[in-house]
């Protein structure tokens, strides 16, 4: 499977060389070359000192044919070397991974202290044709509102503890879109796998009332009935955000049924300065002795698996010091257990396009909590964008 593939990347792009060779103006590329030292100090900080390095390349290219057809590729390639790949068991593994129906995903070399690692998580065709939208292939489907917790978004939920994924991983499906105005649209999404249990599939209505963009969704995540609504609206120059999923098996009767929510409010003011603050119910979370958040694998299955608790609160607030300098600190709590993960960022613009900045994440929980503090992550990247 993994040979056909290859030679199926190759063949296309050749076919695309060719192509950019014979018009360059319907072409469009850009990617980000990173480098991001990780340090994780495990408590007690006399232990052990993890160190890990991350040269982090992403390559885009878009090819518009015509008017009405593009074609989209965007690929992840890492290069992994340190103490993370060397002392935590089946790290390659965890990487290697693709939850798509196609495994787009390649591991060309690992050894005791390196990876070397692609996906694939961009490749589709997009059809416009009046008002409607089609598009076919591996993408990213975005029903979210919240800028936190995402309940609504039943093919693509993301963590927000994954720091360095801004792109978010995309699925192979297919969706159709209908423009029916302005801030107004319905969209069906099929989403395939091997088995009718494994399969997702939903439609979502979005359109604006009383200066709201309000949506409803239903449809079917894997072996789970789900139906749900969001919406946003902006009051007294605030943002204010919500939404709500609703959770039923269709095979086991005995499988608990519930909701995930959210409801959250961002505000801007001054320079450049913004706040925000949310909260999130989770009828699936434990009350006590929920886990523990696992930052090595920060994969994130399903709406109700965005916490382990019944309930998280988020707050935050980012600004800038002068053209820049951007600094930023969000906590996320569990106000059940007290423990809170606190995240502290720097960011310094050197160029246009260079890019350096420094992130933590700081626990601070008990051994039972769900944010415990069994150690501290720091994040240093360099980027350069092109």
């Amino acid at each position: 499977m993994m040979k056909k593939t290859v030679f199926l990347l190759i063949a296309l792009t050749a076919v695309l060389q060719y192509s950019y060779a014979q018009n360059i103006s319907k072409w469009e590329f850009k990617g980000h070359i990173k480098s991001l030292q990780n340090l994780y100090v495990p408590y007690p900080d006399t232990s052990y000192w993890f160190s890990d390095n991350t040269l982090d390349n992403r390559l885009q290219l878009t090819y518009y044919p015509t008017n009405w057809l593009k074609f989209d590729v965007q690929a992840r390639n890492r290069f992994i070397y340190g103490d993370f790949v060397k002392m935590i068991p089946n790290y390659a593994e965890q990487i290697d991974t693709d939850n798509s129906f196609f495994d787009l995903s390649f591991l060309w070399s690992n050894g005791n202290s390196y990876i070397l690692h692609t996906i694939i998580d961009r490749l589709n065709a997009t059809v416009n044709y009046g008002n409607w939208q089609i598009v076919a292939g591996r993408q990213r489907i975005n029903w979210g509102i919240d800028l936190v917790w995402n309940p609504n978004d039943i093919f693509n939920t993301f963590s927000y503890f994954d720091l360095e994924y801004p792109e978010r991983p995309g699925t192979d499906a297919l969706s159709v879109k209908y423009f029916s105005g302005i801030a107004s649209f319905a969209e069906a999404v099929y989403q395939p796998a091997k088995t009718w249990d494994s399969t997702s599939l939903g439609i979502v209505y979005r359109f604006n009332i009383y200066e709201a963009d309000v949506q409803f969704i239903a449809g079917k995540m894997r072996s789970l009935l789900t139906a749900g609504f969001g919406f946003t609206k902006s009051v007294g120059g605030a943002a204010i955000r919500s939404e709500v999923s609703y959770f039923k098996s269709y095979i086991n009767k005995n499988t608990p049924e519930g909701i995930v929510g959210t409801l959250s409010s961002d505000y801007s003011f001054g320079d450049n300065w913004y706040v925000q603050a949310g909260i999130l119910y989770n009828s699936f979370g434990k009350k006590n002795n929920q886990g523990n958040l696992n930052l090595f694998d920060t994969q994130v299955q399903s709406p109700m698996t965005l916490s382990r608790g019944k309930f998280n609160v988020m707050t935050g607030i980012t600004g800038q010091f002068g053209p820049l300098v951007t600094p930023g600190l969000s906590a996320i709590a569990n106000p059940t257990d007290g423990s809170v993960a606190l995240i502290p960022t720097i960011s310094v613009s050197a160029t246009d396009n260079i890019n350096v900045s420094l992130n933590a994440i700081l626990l601070t929980g008990k051994s039972t909590d769900e944010y415990a503090n069994f150690g501290q992550f720091v994040y240093l990247k360099g980027e350069w964008n092109f």
